[in-house]
């Protein structure tokens, strides 16, 4: 398949749902009744799950979907991408949390590499863990996947940038909590912090609504390379989209070369010398 060249633009819109979890012709129907009312947009985005919503019960039945289920399929063929959250059946054993980007020249998967390990979500014990990470080209532009818990994990989306990321999507099912004013100032921080030090765009699409007992409080948001917020959602289902300056983005990354000054020499280095530490039998001092 062959690349396009680089646009100046792209124009991303995303589609804040509230999905029921195990209903997933439902939850299909309303993301498309959403995606058809954003008109002509480059690429459209669902929160993480949007197909099958969430369990928090290690044994719940997500009526998980292969990658290629007609179900599924209908979303490439909407008009431009389409960024579709959903449990992904992977032979007989445990599902895995996927995120796929379909559209007429594009089409890539992603797996959730840290699914979360603690209460309440205890994801590790019914999903299994994905153990890559790619990027897709929409419309001439980079784009990485890091849903949700991955984001916790800044060597990810600094992988991401590294691999030529130009727009981060970031897919996410977080809920209120017992402190909902943290929760959200610390995503806040995270999109900021990822948006300024990799210099991209950031992408951060929450659902909304009541699943399984847990609210979701949405604000799904667009930030520039500079932090600021393009566009912002309130916490009940809506869309909105923002056009995305790449031009200046590039410009951007050649003025300020953040991401060409980075030392993977000592990222290599670093990473042997700790496995080497870790080998080592008590008592010895490892040769460094």
């Amino acid at each position: 398949m062959s690349q396009p060249s680089p646009a100046d633009t792209l124009t991303v819109g995303l589609l804040q749902t509230a999905p029921v979890f195990g209903q997933v012709e439902a939850n299909v129907r309303r993301i498309l009744e959403l995606r058809d009312g954003l008109g002509d947009v480059d690429l459209v985005l669902t929160p993480e799950l949007a197909v099958n919503g969430f369990g928090f019960d290690a044994g719940a039945d997500y009526r998980p979907l292969t990658a290629d289920d007609e179900r599924l399929s209908v979303f490439a063929n909407r008009g431009g991408a389409m960024g579709i959250g959903f449990a992904e059946a992977v032979g007989g054993g445990r599902p895995r949390n996927a995120y796929l980007i379909t559209g007429r020249e594009v089409r890539h998967l992603q797996h959730k590499i840290h699914p979360v390990s603690y209460a309440p979500w205890n994801e590790h014990l019914g999903f299994e863990a994905g153990d890559a990470l790619g990027t897709a080209v929409v419309r001439g532009a980079r784009c990485a996947t890091v849903i949700c818990n991955d984001m916790w994990h800044p060597v990810i989306p600094w992988l991401a940038a590294q691999a030529g990321a130009e727009v981060l999507i970031i897919p996410v099912a977080s809920i209120e909590g017992v402190n909902a004013a943290q929760v959200q100032r610390t995503w806040q921080v995270i999109l900021e912090h990822t948006a300024l030090l990799l210099q991209c765009y950031v992408v951060f699409i929450n659902r909304c609504g009541t699943d399984s007992g847990a609210k979701f409080w949405g604000r799904s948001r667009i930030l520039g390379p500079d932090g600021s917020t393009l566009a912002e959602a309130g916490e009940a289902e809506t869309t909105l989209q923002a056009t995305l300056d790449l031009a200046a983005l590039r410009a951007l990354r050649a003025r300020t070369p953040l991401l060409a000054e980075s030392r993977h020499d000592v990222v290599l280095n670093t990473l042997k010398r700790h496995s080497w530490a870790e080998a080592v039998p008590e008592g010895h001092d490892p040769v460094v």
